[in-house]
């Protein structure tokens, strides 16, 4: 079977909700009440820049082909079609190292975890980019194939892209396949922007093409569609591919950029490499002899009808480093949420952080705050990085919890913690303990 051949134009779309940067609490020069006083004068500040910008400036666009490798047939076709890529193009590195991206389906089921990785974008070009090719592997009906493998775990090639780290995490923890020369453009970006992104407190995919490639990444709610469907529709097609063409084209951009400062003695050039892997010929043999297997079962599969409905409304920034999700409570059962439970919660799980749900739901952010908590003590898994609490503060009641073998008391938090909003901190304090609760139960498992 010929893997299914696309060109289209792809107008921009990108995953653009901001996300408030923490509190710079614990400094010498000025409180942490301070220090967020200024970030939302810095955020506002930021925010009419976009918008003046984005009046001005084109849509990012793909004109290329895309293939989309949905059997594992298609996925080996599609494979040696980028590997033939560097005998066509050149073997420079700025060539070899590709545009990088996943996709999951976030599921809104009380008490699901995230599901495995369902699609990965590659985007490779040459250097005048006349020629281009974006695949879209679809490895939870491919399955991982013996070229995509070795492709993933090849140390020359590079996978740029925002937050490609966790991306990387993500395929460990979903398949056991660890990448190599995993190249993080917020780190590039950071070498390269003195003082860091001159718009917003954090910089973005979106926040990159606009600063470092005058084109506009618009915003669009593609993300939350379902990526496990049996074909993925036009939208999804083109909105999968120029998340990894845009990365692509940020990475190039970057690269040509000088280096204002280094954050490790050298200038960076990509994670530290794993050590290689090398397929046994058992496992060879096994791929060849499954490979029709994969193809049989990626033609027979169905999805849920109750799955093709329409996503909420749902903020999502591809920004936002989400972390590690926390395992459900074992004790949870039947998670039973409120209907404002779930919304807040299912925006969280969704990568909103804090503030940006209270702005889209209308609600104060220490009510959103505290309808999470709830829905976190009921035994919901939860992404504690988005709850922004100050490192110094984990750093305060991990300490005293080894030190001691007890919880700080709760004025004893506030008063270290030297933020203003006594009833914020408290919450804080909570989420800080079903953290450690939900750790601990991990470990008598």
């Amino acid at each position: 079977m010929t893997p299914t051949k696309r060109r289209a134009r792809a107008p921009s779309v990108a995953r653009d909700a901001s996300k408030r940067a923490k509190a710079a609490a614990g400094t010498d020069d000025a409180t942490a009440g301070e220090a967020e006083a200024k970030e939302n004068a810095r955020d506002g500040a930021g925010a009419g820049a976009a918008r003046a910008r984005a009046t001005t400036m084109d849509d990012l666009t793909y004109d290329g082909e895309i293939v989309v490798a949905s059997t594992a047939r298609e996925l080996e076709e599609a494979m040696a079609r980028i590997e033939a890529f560097d005998a066509r193009a050149g073997t420079t590195a700025t060539t070899k190292h590709c545009g990088f991206d996943m996709e999951w389906k976030v599921s809104f089921k009380r008490g699901a975890g995230e599901s495995k990785t369902s699609l990965v974008q590659i985007a490779v070009a040459n250097e005048d980019l006349s020629e281009k090719l974006v695949v879209l592997a679809r490895i939870h009906t491919a399955g991982l194939t013996r070229r995509f493998k070795r492709w993933t775990r090849d140390g020359a090639r590079g996978k740029t892209g925002f937050n490609v780290r966790g991306d990387a995490r993500k395929l460990v923890r979903d398949y056991g396949l660890e990448p190599s020369r995993v190249i993080e453009l917020s780190v590039l970006a950071k070498e390269r922007f003195e003082g860091g992104c001159p718009s917003a407190p954090s910089w973005s995919l979106a926040r990159l093409c606009e600063h470092v490639l005058g084109k506009t990444l618009p915003k669009d709610k593609t993300r939350m569609s379902n990526w496990e469907r049996e074909e993925l529709n036009e939208s999804q097609i083109k909105y999968a591919a120029m998340d990894a063409w845009a990365s692509l084209l940020v990475y190039r951009a970057l690269m040509k950029r000088d280096v204002v400062e280094s954050f490790g003695g050298e200038p960076y050039e990509c994670d530290p490499l794993p050590e290689p892997v090398e397929s046994s010929d058992e496992e060879v043999e096994d791929e060849d002899e499954d490979e029709d297997e994969d193809e049989d079962e990626a033609n027979a599969f169905v999805d849920d009808e109750e799955d093709d409905e329409e996503p909420t409304d749902v903020v999502f920034d591809d920004a936002v480093d989400k972390g590690e999700l926390s395992a459900q409570s074992a004790r949870a059962g039947e998670i039973e949420l409120t209907d404002t439970e779930r919304e807040v919660y299912a925006k969280h799980i969704a990568g909103a952080s804090l503030d940006d749900i209270a702005t889209t739901t209308d609600t104060d952010r220490i009510v959103v705050f505290s309808t999470l908590l709830s829905a976190m003590r009921k035994g919901c898994a939860f992404y504690f990085k988005l709850l922004c609490i100050p490192e110094h503060l984990t750093l305060f009641f991990d300490d005293h919890v080894m030190l001691n073998g007890a919880l700080p008391k709760a004025n004893d938090f506030v008063e270290y913690a030297k933020i203003d909003d006594e009833r914020s901190c408290k919450l804080m304090l909570i989420a800080l303990t079903v953290k450690l609760a939900r750790e601990r139960e991990q470990q008598q498992c």
